[in-house]
């Protein structure tokens, strides 16, 4: 059976993600250790204790979805031995990819995360652009109206498609007052056209400052080539080499995510797992591919789920039954 993980990017964040794993797995505990001596940040209150607002903040939202992601990875492979056969992240969640492609270390992407997110939000405080979601129209119908608006000889009107989710859902990056006017053609187009609760013009040409900073940074990170296949953002590709990784997540920065012609790489996997929070990806992806088995895992419930899916679901009573028998003894020697 082929296995596809997906994992999502900034935007999937909510206040009390991961709770259900943290109480119930050590492993996730560890992880959660793990990462707030590694960035001194507390993310047990980020994650669960905090608020939404500050959760949302491209500085915590980054590295606390990786968090989570990395987490209910690790539950997978370490304790049911699932082995994805292909990966993939959206944005941001290309690090948690990655690492599941054993290509990068848990703090490592973790500091990576970190000075990215940072980079990201210092040029954003210097901008004036945002994000829009466009569903209803086609891609040229969008391109050509964001060409009306798009100056490509500086960053004063910036309007690029720099999302493409799936055959029917764009979004557009650029400056405020061309986000307005596009937002009344898509309209008048009969589209619909969402703003999105972001910081900043992502993937645009408004980050090639951040990305220059963050290219810089990247000679301090050991990337090791990959035992998994991972099919990146910017060339829907598959990729291996750990050169070809770092330039990859670099351009990622400043160049459109081709997330639905990445998952055409995905076509032929017997199951695609999303692993983190939210199901947006695996809705997303459903609505396209309607006849196949995608699931998401956010709760242990839907890991027991997955397990029945794959004829093993005596391995999570099992593993249930000596998770318990070691809790009693932990009980009976303290």
């Amino acid at each position: 059976m082929k296995i596809g993980m997906i994992f999502p990017g900034q935007g999937s964040q909510f206040l009390g993600m991961g709770k259900e794993f943290y109480d119930d797995e050590r492993i996730v505990q560890e992880h959660f250790e793990q990462a707030s001596k590694c960035l001194d940040q507390n993310f047990v209150r980020l994650c669960f204790a905090s608020s939404e607002k500050e959760l949302c903040e491209t500085i915590n939202a980054q590295t606390a979805i990786f968090l989570i992601s990395a987490s209910i990875y690790s539950i997978l492979n370490e304790k049911y031995g699932i082995v994805p056969d292909i990966v993939a992240g959206h944005s941001s969640g290309e690090y948690s990819a990655i690492y599941a492609a054993k290509g990068i270390t848990f703090p490592d992407a973790l500091y990576l995360l970190k000075k990215r997110s940072l980079f990201m939000d210092e040029a954003t405080k210097s901008q004036n652009g945002g994000m829009l979601a466009v569903i209803g129209l086609s891609e040229n119908n969008l391109r050509e109206i964001c060409s009306k608006y798009d100056d490509v000889s500086g960053v004063e009107r910036v309007a690029q498609i720099v999302n493409f989710n799936s055959s029917k859902q764009f979004v557009i990056s650029g400056t405020f007052p061309e986000l307005e006017k596009i937002k009344l053609d898509v309209k008048s187009a009969k589209g619909k056209a969402i703003p999105l609760n972001v910081a900043g013009a992502f993937h645009s040409r408004l980050m090639l400052e951040p990305a220059k900073k963050f290219d810089d940074y990247m000679l301090k990170v050991d990337f090791k080539d990959l035992l998994i296949p991972f099919v990146n953002n910017v060339q829907a590709k598959v990729i291996l080499n750990h050169d070809q990784v770092k330039t990859s997540l670099v351009k990622q920065l400043s160049a459109p995510i081709l997330w639905w012609q990445s998952m055409k790489e995905f076509k032929d996997c017997d199951i695609i797992i999303q692993l983190g929070p939210l199901d947006k990806l695996a809705k997303m992806l459903q609505r396209e591919w309607p006849d196949k088995k995608i699931v998401s895992i956010n709760i242990p419930e839907d890991i027991k789920n997955l397990l029945t899916f794959l004829g093993r679901e005596k391995d999570f009573e099992e593993v249930k039954q000596e998770s318990l028998e070691v809790d009693e003894i932990t009980e009976e020697v303290a």
